[in-house]
């Protein structure tokens, strides 16, 4: 990840550390007015675990097309990481061993019978892995009986016990093209499936309702998915917004729930007017009376990483990455090689503010229910429409609306912010984009800062905050190291004792090495220093906290990181 310039603001930072394979299991400690809680620890991992939420709706054909044409660009990647030619280093470390999964967006309408959704309306295919062989809505609509001949590669049969739960990729043993055509006869899932769709619900069914956890003994479904020393990434594609309609069945144990499920109900009138049932996923006030979904911090919770997504990374929430090909324009505004969420999303929930203009494509919007002016009544504007497409105002109508589109996928965008903001591990990239190979490239980019496990999703402020050439610096964070049973804190090792805990092991307040920006420590310090070097594991991540040789944090110790910047920092001298 590059550096990034962003305006200087009160943060605080919340990191735990720890060296080789023993990393701590406690959740992060959060502080009021958190930029961001991350996880930092000294050594990578190489195996990576990816689940594809892939809509399955009517209108997802090209789109699904489209994804398999070009996913061999992730798996190469991946393995092969491009090499920085600023550094002549991989950009990342390779990745040894892939699990692909994918599940449908298909969660059925239950208590209802709607269209498509009527074959399994109470659980669709639950966020099954694989949903060809395990999903009860597929069985009704697999693949192969409604793709035209050729659409699928020869390796797909039409036996829906082909393939397991997840595929697994061995880099030195698994042939690659074959892998990529194994994926697509998993992941070309067709049409047929639920309009009204459940995408983050389904991630969340297939990952924390059902157990996905790689554990001796587990029966689930779903198991052996997720391995406890992978990164997880969580990947979208749909053209549409998150339908996550509250079913009290899956409430978490402690939250409150109030059910949604009369969503679905024509006859019912809470959610509003509207006939098409689509259009009550984008005509409520978030969190209003009106909303019937799930709240985003059901899949990832500031204030809680043992929460959501993250809880399958106890201890390491930058360790789950989420991406979405969706309903988003075809020039997504950015800040760097990172998302400007303000300008997309807006700066308040209800997202009034929120990008929108006209293409050569047509008039596109991120901001929710804005309808479409010649039918106000059934349609909204799209967040998209077909790359390369010409829109005519003049022929456009309800009944013909031009080529293939979008609508704005606001909630899925959501959680990526958070993920990118918290973590630096979010990203969105627009379906309605012809070619998906800079939207891998990025997926791939995330994935990549979460194997190196130590870049900061952003810059910290420094003392001074405009140095001089050759001046060194401070960050405002300090470090508080808890060693292992029977380890002092040693003035040697830049330690000297704070406390101890409960049980006698020493807490160590670790000194801080001043630096000169982009350069290596001071022979003879000891300590820890911003690093704003290219990191050797990951060349494209330029801030990161890091140790003097000799001086890092030892196996089963753990170091907590808070940063605070400097009131003369904030906008206009003071702190907020």
């Amino acid at each position: 990840m590059t550096n990034r310039a962003l305006p200087r603001w009160p943060i605080a930072v919340a990191a735990l550390l720890a060296a080789c394979l023993e990393r701590p299991s406690a959740a992060p400690v959060e502080r009021l007015n958190a930029g961001f809680t991350t996880e930092i620890f000294n050594n990578g991992v190489d195996s990576v675990d990816l689940l594809f939420v892939i809509d399955n709706s009517n209108s997802m054909l090209a789109y699904q097309q489209r994804l398999g044409d070009q996913f061999r660009v992730l798996i190469d990647q991946l393995v092969a990481p491009p090499v920085d030619a600023a550094t002549g280093r991989p950009s990342h470390a390779p990745v040894k061993s892939l699990h692909v999964a994918v599940v449908s967006s298909d969660l059925g309408t239950p208590g209802s019978n709607v269209g498509s959704c009527n074959v399994s309306p109470d659980v669709g295919d639950d966020g099954m892995l694989n949903p060809v062989r395990a999903g009860r809505a597929m069985a009704a609509h697999r693949p192969w009986t409604s793709l035209p001949a050729g659409a699928r590669p020869a390796r797909c049969t039409t036996d829906p016990n082909q393939y397991p739960s997840f595929l697994t990729f061995t880099a030195d043993a698994t042939n690659a093209a074959e892998f990529r055509e194994d994926f697509v006869c998993n992941a070309f899932l067709s049409t047929g499936g639920c309009g009204l769709e459940q995408q983050l619900e389904s991630a969340y069914r297939a990952l924390v309702v059902h157990n996905p956890r790689e554990q001796a003994g587990n029966t689930d479904v779903n198991a052996g998915f997720v391995r406890a020393d992978a990164v997880l990434g969580i990947v979208v594609i749909s053209d549409e917004e998150d339908g996550s309609v509250r079913d009290c069945r899956y409430a978490e144990r402690g939250q409150p729930c109030a059910d949604a499920l009369s969503v679905y109900d024509l006859e019912s009138h809470a959610w509003g007017d509207d006939a098409d049932l689509n259009l009550r996923f984008y005509a409520y006030t978030p969190g209003s009376a009106q909303d019937p979904t799930w709240p985003i911090d059901r899949y990832i919770d500031p204030q809680n990483a043992n929460r959501g997504f993250t809880s399958l990374k106890p201890g390491h929430p930058d360790r789950v990455v989420f991406a979405g090909i969706v309903g988003v324009p075809l020039q997504v505004p950015m800040r760097d090689d990172h998302v400007d969420w303000s300008r997309l999303l807006g700066s308040t929930p209800q997202g009034a503010d929120a990008v929108e203009g006209t293409a050569a494509e047509g008039p596109f919007t991120m901001r929710p229910n804005r309808r479409e002016p010649t039918c106000p009544t059934s349609a909204i504007v799209p967040a998209c429409r077909q790359q390369g497409t010409t829109y005519d105002a003049s022929t456009a109508s309800c009944g013909n609306p031009g080529a293939a589109r979008a609508w704005p996928s606001r909630r899925i965008a959501e959680v990526a912010r958070r993920f990118d903001e918290l973590h630096g591990t979010g990203a969105v990239s627009s379906i309605c984009a012809l070619d998906y190979a800079p939207a891998l490239h990025q997926i791939v980019d995330r994935i990549g800062n979460a194997l190196g496990g130590r870049c900061l999703p952003r810059t910290l402020p420094t003392v001074p905050s405009a140095p001089v050439a050759g001046e060194t610096v401070r960050v405002s964070c300090v470090v508080l190291e808890t060693l292992p049973a029977g380890l002092r804190c040693e003035a040697a090792h830049g330690r000297r004792l704070s406390e101890r805990t409960a049980d006698g092991r020493d807490v160590c307040l670790v000194d801080q090495v001043p630096v000169v920006l982009g350069a290596a420590p001071p022979a003879g310090a000891h300590g820890f220093y911003y690093d704003t070097r290219p990191d050797p594991q990951n060349p494209s991540c330029q801030q990161r906290i890091a140790f003097i040789d000799g001086d890092s944090v030892p196996s089963g110790g753990r170091a907590q990181v808070d940063c605070v910047a400097l009131a003369s920092d904030a906008p206009g001298g003071a702190a907020r």
